[in-house]
This record gives C-alpha cells, sequence and structure tokens, in this order.
C-alpha cells in the first residue's frame, strides 16, 4: 500500500514537472511568435532587443495586470509587460497575469533580461524538476552552463562561479531532491 502510494506521488511529481517544461516551451513559442509579427519581443518596448524589465527575485505577488492587452509604446520595466503584448496578438488569453504566471509547483515565471541577456525565469521549484528541466532543455542537467542555470533570486545575478551540478546543488546539509531552487533559461542568446 505504502509502495502504491509513493509511486503515485512519483507520478504526480514527474507530471508537474513535464507541465512546467512544456509551459517554458509555449512561452518560448509565443515569444517568437510576437518576434515574426514585430521584429522584438514581447516586453522589449524601446525595441533595443533586451526585455525591459529586470528582476530574477520576483514573485506572483509583482503581477498587478497593468498593463494589460495592449502593445507598449515605449521602455516599460514592467513585469506585466510582456504577458500584456502576448495578450494583444491573441497568443495568451486574456485574464489575470498572477494565473497565468503560476506554474504547477505554485510560483511564477515570467520574462525578463539579465546582464543584456533575455530569460525566462523559473522561481521556486523541486531541485528533481531542474534537473529534469535542464536536461530536456540543454541535454545535461549541469545548473552552471549551457541555456538552463541557476538562479540566486537576486535583482540581477545569475550563480555561475563554479562548476556544480543540480546534484551538488541538492545534496548536503538540509537538502534533496525536494529543496526548492530557481533557473533561468536563456532564450534568445547565453553568456559564455
Amino acid at each position: 500500500m505504502i509502495t502504491a502510494v509513493l509511486k503515485g506521488q512519483d507520478l504526480l511529481e514527474n507530471a508537474k514537472t513535464k507541465r512546467v517544461l512544456n509551459d517554458i516551451k509555449g512561452l518560448l513559442a509565443m515569444q517568437y511568435t510576437f518576434y515574426d509579427r514585430y521584429r522584438r519581443y514581447a516586453g522589449d518596448g524601446d525595441n533595443d532587443g533586451i526585455i525591459d524589465y529586470e528582476n530574477l527575485g520576483a514573485s506572483l505577488d509583482n503581477f498587478d495586470n497593468t498593463p494589460s492587452n495592449t502593445l507598449l509604446t515605449g521602455f516599460l520595466a514592467d513585469i506585466d509587460a510582456p504577458f500584456s503584448e502576448l495578450e494583444f496578438i491573441g497568443s495568451m488569453p486574456v485574464g489575470n497575469h498572477r494565473e497565468v504566471a503560476k506554474h504547477a509547483f505554485n510560483d511564477a515565471f515570467y520574462f525578463s533580461q539579465i546582464d543584456g541577456y533575455n530569460v525566462i525565469v523559473v522561481r521556486n521549484i523541486p531541485c528533481f524538476a531542474a534537473k529534469i528541466i535542464d536536461r530536456e532543455l540543454d541535454g545535461f542537467p549541469d545548473a552552471r552552463l549551457g541555456y538552463v542555470r541557476e538562479s540566486v533570486g537576486a535583482t540581477n545575478s545569475i550563480n555561475a562561479v563554479g562548476d556544480q551540478t543540480w546534484e551538488q546543488l541538492c545534496t548536503g546539509v538540509n537538502k534533496n531532491d525536494y529543496t526548492l531552487v530557481s533557473l533561468v533559461y536563456f532564450f534568445d542568446k547565453r553568456p559564455n
């Protein structure tokens, strides 16, 4: 009986991870559709190639639905701006951005930039999910290289020091596969 319950728990956790992965791919497809139409990314109101919003430590509470369902006409560093523009072109349903940005592990994913690189930020997911997402998007779950990297959640900081894998980040004192971590996915270019 206990084995069946644990197996069921694993199936649920894997389904949540797959949903987050598919949502990341969906957000990416929406950005590319927007780019094809407007020659810029959603959220890049000043058309300089970089999403205007810059905060890797935001949460669902940062979403306030302003702006909503409109195109930007200039620079606007607002977490809602990319969602607003994606609503405007019909890629995303018009509605509560806080609900749209909520991933299967009940925190946020959203568009941002760091040091001139556009990213999808995924906040507070279990280590096991981060490893799977990194492996699926990068081919190897390293956490420090490639397009998927650990985010320390500061306003503008990627933890790129060292060469630790998710395994190393998710084991040790008070750490396990359910330890919450955040990641960023560099979706148009990435630092070395």
